[in-house]
């Protein structure tokens, strides 16, 4: 079985290269194939990726100044990471709690590992206040 681990990270006080990241790790073997991995904002799927290579996002794709990224390997570590560059964060809808879910279906049958839930706060930790 895998292990999956979540990792925020917040460079929004550096207001000319700030962002925020947001990635899931898988480390370890994932057995079997169809398996995805998903990062989930307020219970809602914003981006998955699949181990043939298919990545999926909602209106993140979409929008400027986001980058998605993913690599699936079932020989050692993959991933999926979003980051959302400082002009473009939206802290109604980019806050929130952040969780990573790995799921597929196994030797054993289906599995499904995931994360606790992290919470992201922009608004009570950034006022994302124009850089003078």
């Amino acid at each position: 079985m895998a292990l999956i681990s979540l990792e925020i990270k917040n460079t929004l006080t550096d207001c000319d290269r700030g962002y925020l990241d947001v990635r899931c790790t898988v480390d370890g073997y994932l057995t079997g194939k169809d398996f995805k991995i998903s990062l989930v904002r307020s219970k809602e799927i914003v981006a998955s990726a699949l181990d043939d290579g298919v990545l999926y996002s909602t209106e993140l794709t979409n929008r400027s100044g986001v980058t998605v990224k993913s690599s699936i390997s079932n020989f050692s570590l993959s991933y999926l990471s979003i980051r959302i560059m400082r002009s473009v964060i939206k802290p109604a809808i980019d806050e929130g709690w952040y969780q990573c879910v790995v799921d597929g279906l196994g030797k054993k049958g289906f599995f499904a590992e995931k994360t606790s839930l992290e919470m992201l706060n922009i608004t009570g930790n950034i006022k994302l206040k124009p850089c003078v």
